[in-house]
């Protein structure tokens, strides 16, 4: 099989015969499942690794399998195809005029600040699709299948366009029934239980040292995952939690939170929106960073 194109491209058949042979482990299989005989199943194979001048698969009691080279060929050519038919499905549906972007965003910032915005973005750019996954701690999009992400961090990664969303600015909050009289931040925090972050342990003990109010063990008290963990164990009234206001804001407004000081304790990490430089070319791109730029500017009390 020779390249009519100049380039280093088998056949897509010739790929697909392969990809499908290695996955059932069986020619037979691959030939039903691709309703091809099974001579011109076997017949692609041998087109290929002739192309590629090595064996990709095996045959051993009957059974069909990856070489070593073949297998991480294959890994390779199932994201090839993976992304093909998605493209080609975007399409067919009309979405791929616009383009499509697959971002992560950490968990609780996604559910209660993004996703709600998103039918906005929708309506606007009906023809862009966004694909939405979530992820705690670092996104590395050099390896991931993702074109950007948004970063809980103190700085973004070198060589990558980045833009800062939001800082991070917490405010202490407790179920109202645990201060029944009210009274200073000071006096609320006898007696009553911490309750930390994971994603910012430094909180409670910095805040505490900004406020000048001194506790024994203030790293003490249970720690949360996400976010809206901490909001649950408040509003339950098991403690006094650190809160952005997007997490916290409606209840305390609804009345089953009480802000308990008005200064915030500022985290050194904020959320910032990161991609590879390269990808900022895509106008699905461009829109999305202009879209999201005046969603934070829009923001009257930046979390």
């Amino acid at each position: 099989m020779k390249s009519t194109t100049g380039r280093h491209l088998p056949a897509l058949a010739n790929l697909v015969a392969l990809e499908a042979t290695a996955r059932i482990g069986s020619v037979t299989g691959a030939a039903e499942e691709l309703c091809l005989t099974q001579s011109a199943v076997s017949k692609q194979i041998t087109e290929l690794e002739d192309f590629l001048g090595t064996r990709l698969l095996s045959r051993r009691k009957g059974a069909v399998a990856a070489t070593p080279v073949g297998e991480e060929y294959l890994r390779s050519v199932r994201k090839a195809l993976a992304m093909l038919e998605e493209a080609t499905l975007e399409v067919q549906s009309g979405r791929g005029a616009g383009g499509r972007l697959n971002l992560s965003v950490p968990v609780s910032l996604g559910n209660i600040w993004l996703l709600p915005r998103l039918l906005r973005f929708a309506k606007e750019q009906p023809h862009i699709q966004l694909n939405v996954t979530t992820k705690v701690g670092p996104v590395d999009l050099e390896s991931a299948a993702l074109d950007a992400a948004i970063m809980y961090c103190v700085e973004p990664p070198s060589r990558h366009f980045a833009l800062k969303v939001m800082p991070l600015e917490l405010y202490p909050v407790c179920a109202p029934e645990l201060l029944p009289g009210g009274g200073t931040l000071a006096k609320a925090l006898r007696g009553m239980p911490l309750l930390h972050q994971n994603a910012a342990l430094e909180a409670w003990p910095a805040y505490l040292r900004q406020m000048d109010i001194k506790l024994t063990h203030p790293e003490d008290g249970p720690r949360y995952g996400l976010l809206t963990m901490g909001l649950q164990a408040a509003i339950s009234g098991l403690g006094m939690a650190l809160l952005p206001d997007y997490v916290a804001g409606d209840d305390i407004r609804a009345g089953k939170l009480l802000c308990v000081a008005t200064e915030p304790y500022v985290s050194p990490k904020s959320y910032y929106f990161v991609c590879q430089e390269e990808k900022l070319a895509s106008p699905a791109m461009q829109t999305f960073i202009t879209w999201l730029q005046k969603q934070s500017a829009t923001e009257t009390s930046v979390p």
